[in-house]
């Protein structure tokens, strides 16, 4: 995944974002002070009283506002570039070189501060560098001061972006957690539901069944197949997730090849976790039942798979009867949910998209599209996945 601030913050960084806006204030009326101190050293008073001025009316706003985001951070650090350099302005040259301290004093750290919070310890080094750059060319002459004041620079934007990252991932680690705890409570539950429920219907259909007959037996031996499938589900649903073998999912899918069935590999393996390769294979399962029954007795289906590299895609076409537009609605709309949650649902699990292409007389094509290693946490988004899909069958 791309490294870059998750929008939605942690406590931590909460608190970071609100610790700044009192420190602006107070960092502000530090830097007046120290300019006050100094006033009988100034050849340009107003150059100082217009620099505090301006930076007075953009802390009040950044107060009022109580947000930080980019725009907020590159005018901190472009105000505090700005009074450093007007530091020239407001004091003669000798003193500037003497080591009298810039206008904007400690109130240049809040960009530094800022970019920490927002993007890391990356985004708080740089902001660093450019406000020590700003240091060296007004001061001309490099002083011990001025190696003081970079050097604390840099660890703050430093040590205040990790800080801020580490505060992200935790809380990521965490959300995680309180999801896969949950998701157990509810396929445990779920589990108790099917088997005083489902399982024992089935298993009544499978003995009744056989005492009825030729064609009861048929009907008894499909309530046995279902039930078995079943029991191995709720069985791994309600067990601990655990470490599982790769599985080559390009082998997976080539059992799916029949008479009406066609399917197309890479010449190379496509190694997945087990886990995640049963999940793809039951969408790709679920999307070809739906092909074969509803495109009518004459339709035949291409599945393609294709190795994106760190994603896989499976394209799933038929050329049979196709559907009108807002199929997919109407299903889910009647209950039922088959394209929904055996298919988009398993690739929203995994991470993934599903989308469907269809026009009436013109077939329909499935597009599955997964990571095939698990998302790093970090609290994902789903709700944009699912906007992406568009009409389907059940």
């Amino acid at each position: 995944m791309a490294t870059a601030p998750i929008i939605a913050r942690p406590v931590v960084v909460g608190a970071m974002t609100r610790g700044l806006a009192i420190f602006r204030p107070l960092a502000l009326a530090y830097a007046v002070l120290m300019a006050w101190l100094e006033r009988d050293q100034m050849r340009a008073p107003s150059a100082a009283v217009a620099t505090y001025a301006v930076l007075g009316v953009w802390t009040l706003i950044a107060s009022l506002r109580r947000t930080l985001d980019r725009p907020a951070v590159l005018i901190d650090l472009a105000l505090a570039v700005g009074g450093i350099i007007a530091t020239n302005v407001a004091f003669p040259r000798d003193v500037v070189v003497g080591g009298v301290m810039t206008l904007p004093s400690i109130w240049s750290a809040t960009g530094v501060i800022g970019a920490g919070i927002l993007g890391g310890e990356r985004w708080g080094l740089a902001a660093a560098g450019l406000i020590s750059v700003a240091d060296i060319v007004g001061v001309v002459e490099v002083n011990q001061g001025t190696i003081h004041n970079i050097v604390l620079l840099i660890l703050s934007g430093g040590l205040i972006g990790l800080s801020a990252r580490l505060a992200r991932e935790s809380q990521g680690f965490f959300e995680a957690s309180v999801r896969a705890e949950e998701a157990y409570a509810e396929r445990e539950r779920l589990s108790r539901a099917v088997h005083d429920g489902v399982l024992q219907t089935l298993t009544y259909i499978n003995r009744r069944g056989r005492e009825l007959g030729p064609g009861g037996a048929e009907l008894a031996e499909l309530a046995r197949e279902q039930e078995r499938s079943l029991r191995s589900l709720v069985t791994r649903g309600t067990a601990l997730p655990s470490a599982r073998t790769r599985e080559d999912l390009a082998a997976r899918l080539r059992s799916l090849q029949s008479d009406r069935v066609e399917v197309s590999m890479p010449a190379e393996s496509v190694s997945m976790p087990g886990e995640r390769c049963d999940e793809l294979l039951a969408a790709v399962g679920a999307a070809l039942d739906n092909a074969l029954t509803h495109g009518g007795p004459q339709a035949r289906v291409w599945v393609l798979l294709e190795d994106l590299g760190d994603d896989i895609e499976v394209t799933i076409r038929d050329n049979g009867v196709g559907m009108p537009p807002g199929r997919l609605a109407e299903a889910r709309s009647d209950g039922r949910l088959g394209a929904s949650q055996s298919i988009r649902g398993r690739l929203e699990d995994l991470d993934g998209s599903a989308t469907w292409r269809s026009q009436p007389g013109k077939g329909c094509t499935v597009g599955l599209r997964a990571p095939k290693e698990r998302t790093a946490v970090a609290v994902p988004a789903k709700s944009g996945a699912s906007t992406r899909h568009t009409e389907g069958r059940t």
